[in-house]
């Protein structure tokens, strides 16, 4: 009696276990669920799946899911997971997230998607995830992550690893602004530029890995040469721009001056540096070079309404940034009738009357400036004679020193010879009524 009462009773304990399994930690076919201090754990890496298994405990507060053949993620993976907390999606075959895909996952501390295939970080791949500190995307084959990827989780985020990637830009708009930022691994990329003054607000970082890149130069950082350092969080910080083909002239003099243990940036160029340790190199071999301005335009004649080019060709250590400067003193810009160049070329495509003049081209690098001076005349259209019965034109300059007169009776051979008497040649239609 009292045996069948202890079976009656274990029966019972069975089912009522059962039961609560079932409701709080349905776990997924082939993957082992663990449910320590109130803290569930979806464990299922390397079980071959090739999509988020659906029917993932909505508690879990940790869910592995690396070592698989994941292809994308989105839809309803993870919806109302708002209580997981670490999520591994580490070495699958993910070549797509979907907007909106981590929406629900408020409370995310760690996002792990790397080795994955990944090209592009969209605008909204990665919103909702408030809480974020940890996103590691490394060895992926990223080319492109948008300025808004990283905007839900700038002030949270402390580590950010994009290494192993094929990025020739990053989006340093984002960057500067993550406040808690302690990491930042931009490692093996394509990179060949740093926004100037991206790290002065990032008080509390302490490692920055840009090795193997294809940086030639590195803007000098307040966080970096001393104006801020040591910051109240860390008092030294670990700066890596090994592997890249610096070019080791005065611009690279603050780098050179950092005292640190792991310094083993080298110099590509110039020539007579090329693999030598920076460290090796005495600071006066960090040298500059002024512009010189080696060939320009020295004057140019140009009939009102038509394309006026400007050329100004100059060298130094750094290249030079060539400006333009009108007439009027003012830098001329880019606008819908002038182009300005890297090659110190001005093309001003419709000329006016108001343009002519004096122009000046200005060369400026880290060591000095040089200028040239591009006389620029506009010979004004033809217009029609004062008397009302006239069918003459006259074509001269607006200082009023060169005229010239031609009638309608005039037949072309007198029109060309009396044209080259000119200045310049001028190719002038006439119409006569």
């Amino acid at each position: 009696m009292k045996f069948k009462e202890n079976s009656s009773q274990f029966k019972k304990l069975r089912t009522c276990l059962l039961l609560t399994w079932g409701v709080v930690s349905a776990c997924p076919f082939h993957c082992v669920c663990r449910n320590l201090s109130e803290s569930l754990s979806t464990l299922c890496a390397d079980k071959g799946l090739l999509f988020v298994p659906p029917h993932v405990d909505r508690r879990t507060v940790e869910l592995r899911l690396a070592d698989n053949f994941i292809t994308e993620v989105g839809g309803n993976d993870f919806v109302n997971m708002t209580g997981l907390v670490d999520l591994t999606l580490s070495r699958n075959t993910i070549h797509l997230i979907r907007p909106m895909a981590f929406a629900d996952l408020e409370s995310l501390r760690s996002l792990h998607l790397d080795g994955n295939r990944l090209t592009i970080l969209g605008p909204r791949d990665l919103a909702g995830l408030v809480n974020l500190q940890h996103l590691i995307v490394n060895n992926n084959q990223l080319i492109k992550v948008s300025v808004q990827a990283f905007d839900d989780f700038l002030l949270t985020l402390e580590d950010l690893d994009l290494s192993y990637n094929n990025l020739r830009r990053v989006p340093w708009e984002s960057i500067q602004n993550m406040a808690s930022l302690h990491t930042l691994n931009l490692d093996h990329n394509l990179i060949d530029h740093i926004a100037e003054g991206v790290f002065g607000e990032l008080y509390k970082l302490a490692r920055l890995d840009m090795t193997s890149n294809r940086l030639r130069t590195l803007p000098p950082d307040p966080l970096f040469t001393g104006a801020i350092s040591p910051t109240p969080y860390n008092a030294v910080i670990s700066l890596n721009f090994g592997g890249n083909p610096l070019h080791c002239n005065c611009e690279l003099l603050w780098l050179r001056r950092l005292i640190r243990g792991d310094d083993m940036e080298t110099c590509a160029t110039p020539a007579h540096l090329a693999g030598r340790y920076f460290w090796s190199i005495p600071e006066e071999e960090f040298t500059c070079e002024p512009p010189l301005i080696t060939r320009h335009t020295h004057k140019l004649w140009v009939l009102e309404g038509q394309r006026a080019t400007l050329k100004c060709r100059a060298i130094g250590d750094p290249e030079p940034v060539v400006h333009w400067v009108s007439p009027d003193d003012r830098i001329i810009a880019n606008s819908s009738r002038t182009s300005s160049f890297s090659n110190g070329t001005l093309d001003i495509l419709v000329t006016v009357a108001r343009d002519d003049g004096a122009y000046t081209c200005i060369a400026i690098n880290a060591a000095g400036e040089a200028t040239a001076t591009v006389d620029l005349k506009i010979i004004p259209l033809p217009h029609r004679g004062g008397n009302a019965g006239s069918n003459s034109v006259e074509i001269g300059d607006k200082s009023g020193g060169t005229t010239l007169s031609l009638s309608g009776q005039e037949e072309e051979s007198s029109i060309l010879q009396r044209c080259r008497a000119f200045p310049v040649w001028l190719p002038i239609m006439l119409s006569v009524s």
